[in-house]
């Protein structure tokens, strides 16, 4: 059985346009060769800072945004078919839930109509049974069936991501995209979101990619991680390997960053220089210019994502992964 969700090589580009004429005179390299696949029930964390392709990963997974290059298959299905009608029965298998709930949800729209949209287009309910299901949907989600009139300005952030996840998993879909749905949340409303989202998991046997900053997050709901850099893989394995033990400098980096409780301490590991450019990355490995165990063959071609040791589950695309 193929993988739910399969990347190979993906690349995503965005012109960059100068004079009267809008002449391309380059690229914004956000996603730029990514390969990873996501097994049936499976959550995948991809972590990165900002900038570094995760967004635009997942939205040109969701078909928001057009590849230039490279195969997506979800469940051996090629995605996405240029021809819009036959993409449809594929939006019903793959959903996404968004940042910021607020922009998300449409203003003049009422809780029972966003959230039973997808289900009338895709005609999985006539239009009489719309309450009925809206009902069940929220229900699912933890909310009072009271609230299917109102408008999305009339709730808190929590319940409108709540309303953004019932939304999203009405049409009963295999793969939930989820972009830092937590991130715009208070703490004590994150951690009632991220166990609905294991619960919804379990009881859909839904998969999920989630993207965050938050390493926290990262620890709690996902079973493996997939770490990027300048819009490519630097490492990926388990949650617990990669966070507990990273390999990759750029991963060490990335957990060093996280705050620790006063008093504890812990070595530092500070990166050096800005990020470099996404429209003119550097050559080899992208990390050398920020790398403190860079050496010249780091310059001299992009390293392969290959496992640490011959009998790990882990990858990692460092020259010098076992060096240091």
């Amino acid at each position: 059985m193929p993988p739910l969700l399969q990347i190979n090589d993906l690349k995503t580009w965005f012109p960059i346009k100068r004079g009267v004429f809008s002449h391309t005179i380059g690229h914004i390299h956000a996603v730029d060769g990514v390969s990873l696949t996501i097994e049936s029930g499976e959550t995948v964390g991809l972590v990165g800072e900002s900038g570094c392709g995760k967004t635009t990963l997942g939205r040109t997974v969701m078909g928001l945004e057009p590849k230039k290059s490279g195969t997506i298959h979800l469940a051996g299905t090629p995605l996405w078919p240029a021809r819009h009608k036959d993409s449809m029965p594929l939006r019903r298998r793959i959903q996404m839930v968004f940042q910021d709930p607020y922009s998300s949800l449409n203003p003049r729209m009422t809780i029972l109509e966003i959230v039973t949209e997808g289900l009338i287009q895709q005609k999985l309910i006539r239009a009489r049974d719309r309450a009925e299901a809206a009902k069940r949907l929220l229900h699912e989600v933890g909310m009072e069936p009271s609230g299917l009139h109102r408008y999305p300005h009339e709730f808190s952030g929590g319940q409108r991501q709540r309303i953004s996840i019932a939304r999203a998993i009405a049409v009963r879909p295999e793969l939930v995209i989820c972009d830092e749905a937590v991130s715009a949340l208070d703490v004590s409303v994150r951690a009632q979101v991220l166990n609905l989202l294991k619960d919804l998991r379990a009881s859909h046997n839904l998969a999920y990619l989630f993207i965050s900053h938050d390493l926290g997050v990262i620890r709690h709901i996902a079973d493996r991680v997939v770490v990027m850099y300048l819009g490519v893989v630097v490492e990926t394995g388990p949650a617990s390997d990669v966070l507990d033990h990273p390999a990759h400098p750029y991963s060490r980096a990335l957990i060093a960053a996280v705050p620790v409780p006063l008093g504890e301490k812990r070595k530092q590991n500070i990166l050096r220089g800005d990020i470099p450019s996404s429209a003119s990355p550097p050559c080899g490995c992208r990390f050398h210019t920020r790398c403190p165990y860079a050496i010249e063959a780091c310059k001299a071609a992009p390293p392969p994502l290959k496992p640490l040791t011959p009998t790990s589950a882990r990858l990692v695309a460092c020259i010098r992964k076992n060096e240091i």
